[in-house]
């Protein structure tokens, strides 16, 4: 079919993208609001588009296999915005290629769609400074009003997503649902109960309970084979939250490894060269020198410590939630010298930033943007999380909200639910979709019963969410690669063999001569910068 998209004679007016229009360059959103409705779209209903239109996207391919079309989420999607989708899907472990042939000169889709699928802190600024990524603020002002409301209810999401020339290049997954803790501390009740111990308070409370555990025969197997504690090195499962019982919380935001940042009173924080952070080391050092914390925890992976935890031979794991339900939470502790309990929070609301983008190859952004835009309308946010209403997973009540529906034993969660797992699709769990469902019971221990545990205790003190020009990515990289390689080597060292009051000064000196101090200007500048953006 021949798609006629052409121009009506209303003109949009430039006052209609000045809500959310960027404080750089304008001159691509001004060409997005002065431009004319195209005659084949319709603004507010749908379909959205009169004649079957079709664009060209890339995302990830699922497990499945399937295309995402074949999923009745998009079928209806399909049908109800008469917008067909012609999907490029690679597997995720192929896409850091195939994506930077696209970039490099390949044949670039209309969008890219999926949790992630661009780069935050190399693919969007770059390409958007690059005019590959369209500015997206004048088409939401004018065609997609949950983003719009979105963005107006949340300034705090604007400011995230605005790059540093002032414009918005790229969409992001949402969730307001999600907990606003990472890794935190269980204990082994059962192990308590045994031995008739308290639940610990302190640090030193810790110590002593760790010392039990250890000596004595817990599980009655005759053998003192029982971990202690046990850890990982990675946000879900790593210990660094602890270190704010000795007065500064060391936290992972954004990286996979630790960034060591956080800010106080508008200053930007490195958390490695303060001495909390040394005194924490030792405390952790003095655990492992006398055998109280597992020896595998800097070497292990996810399954192999779940299968400890699931066992119950550890007796203090730092964990997302244990399957084994003889864990229960373990409030953050007072430190040695009476310091309040505190815990790394993180707050809920983006979860990643590069979600969806339109390319300028795409001759349609108008009916582009809708699209995405009825992606974030909580009815299909929800059920892009929860299934598709109507379905064996999502079940209407009668008091108008959906209670969810456990994934039977054996079933296959693709045709369960009829939707793509989270993934592969692009939403927004807003506290509304939050209060559409009912979630089943499962008379298990979840996540939000440990947030209610941790909420008394938490402190949103990290680096925000905020993007780097490309030339501050730049400088950032050649500094931290060093500087993040050397601070994880000495942070292990010293936790496994000790040294750190011998070897602190030069830790330092060595730091800043890698660069730590010029790295620390740049963050300093981001932050600033990011605080005042409107």
């Amino acid at each position: 079919m021949n798609h006629k998209w052409g121009l009506s004679t209303v003109a949009l007016t430039l006052s209609m993208a000045v809500g959310l229009a960027g404080c750089g360059d304008k001159q691509a959103v001004d060409k997005q609001t002065t431009a004319q409705v195209p005659s084949d779209l319709n603004v507010t209903d749908f379909p959205i588009a009169k004649e079957k239109l079709t664009l060209n996207m890339a995302a990830f391919k699922p497990p499945s296999g399937k295309d995402l079309n074949d999923y009745k989420f998009f079928q209806e999607i399909e049908t109800k915005t008469n917008i067909h989708i012609n999907w490029n899907l690679t597997p995720g472990s192929s896409w850091q290629e195939k994506k930077n042939l696209l970039f490099a000169g390949g044949e670039l889709p209309d969008a890219f769609y999926a949790h992630g699928i661009l780069s935050e802190d190399t693919d969007v600024v770059k390409y958007g400074s690059q005019g590959i990524l369209i500015p997206l603020e004048g088409y939401i002002d004018t065609y997609a009003p949950n983003l719009k409301k979105m963005l107006l209810d949340n300034p705090v999401y604007k400011k995230q997503l605005t790059a540093p020339d002032g414009h918005i290049y790229s969409l992001p997954t949402i969730d307001e649902t999600y907990s606003r803790t990472k890794s935190t501390m269980f204990i082994n009740k059962k192990w308590l109960d045994e031995l008739k111990l308290p639940m610990p308070t302190t640090t030193d409370e810790l110590y002593q309970t760790l010392k039990a555990f250890k000596d004595n025969d817990l599980g009655g197997n005759h053998k003192k084979d029982q971990i202690p504690m046990s850890f990982q090195q990675n946000w879900n499962n790593d210990l660094n939250s602890l270190f704010g019982a000795f007065g500064r919380i060391d936290r992972d935001v954004h990286k996979s490894g630790n960034n060591h940042l956080s800010v106080e009173n508008n200053k930007v924080i490195y958390t490695a060269v303060q001495p909390e952070y040394k005194a924490a080391i030792q405390y952790v050092n003095k655990l492992i020198s006398e055998g109280l914390v597992d020896q595998e925890s800097f070497t292990q992976d996810t399954k192999v410590f779940n299968a400890k935890t699931a066992k119950g031979i550890v007796g203090v794991a730092f964990d997302w939630n244990p399957a084994n339900q003889d864990y229960v939470s373990l409030p953050p502790l007072k430190g040695p010298a009476g310091q309040k309990q505190v815990w790394a929070e993180y707050p809920a609301g983006i979860l990643l930033r590069g979600s969806f983008a339109i390319t300028n190859v795409n001759k349609h952004p108008e009916a582009t943007i809708r699209w995405i835009d009825n992606m974030y309308d909580p009815t299909n946010s929800m059920q892009l999380n929860k299934g598709v209403i109507g379905g064996q997973s999502l079940k209407e009540r009668s008091d108008g909200k959906y209670e969810t529906v456990n994934l039977p034993q054996g079933a296959n969660e693709d045709d369960f639910k009829q939707v793509p797992p989270t993934a592969y699709s692009v939403w927004a769990t807003t506290k509304a979709v939050g209060d559409m469902t009912i979630a089943a019971a499962t008379g298990k221990r979840s996540k939000v019963d440990i947030d209610n545990v941790y909420a008394p205790f938490l402190v949103n003190n990290a680096f925000p969410k905020a993007y780097f020009t490309a030339e501050e990515n730049d400088q950032i990289s050649r500094y931290l690669t060093d500087v993040d390689a050397y601070v994880s080597k000495m942070y292990a060292k010293w936790m496994m063999s000790g040294g750190i009051d011998k070897e602190w000064d030069d830790y330092v000196k060595k730091l800043n001569e890698m660069g730590l101090d010029k790295m620390m200007k740049i963050y300093q500048t981001v932050y600033d910068r990011y605080q005042t953006t409107k």
